[in-house]
């Protein structure tokens, strides 16, 4: 059987077992628990070290990216959150 029918959807080896460190740079939002890769990953000056470049790579890789507002929620949970408390 083949490699990838043994590994889960945003799941990498590299983080999970070699750069644990690199779990900083997921998002995971506050009420619905989606996971996706921070923005800061894409700035020009993030990937300066060959580090941080297989970081991005990896990241890029099996997650999408994910923003978060200062609550730690992502733009749908905010949006569905805010409609209810403006009424």
């Amino acid at each position: 059987m083949s490699h990838s029918k043994h590994t889960k959807r945003d799941y990498s080896i590299y983080i999970e077992k070699w750069n644990k460190s690199a779990k900083k740079y997921i998002n995971i939002c506050a009420i619905c628990g989606h996971k996706g890769y921070s923005p800061v990953i894409e700035c020009e000056n993030f990937c300066t070290t060959p580090e941080n470049k297989v970081i991005f790579k990896e990241l890029s890789k099996t997650l999408r990216k994910l923003k978060l507002d200062e609550l730690g929620r992502c733009e749908d949970c905010a949006k569905i959150q805010d409609i209810h408390l403006n009424r």
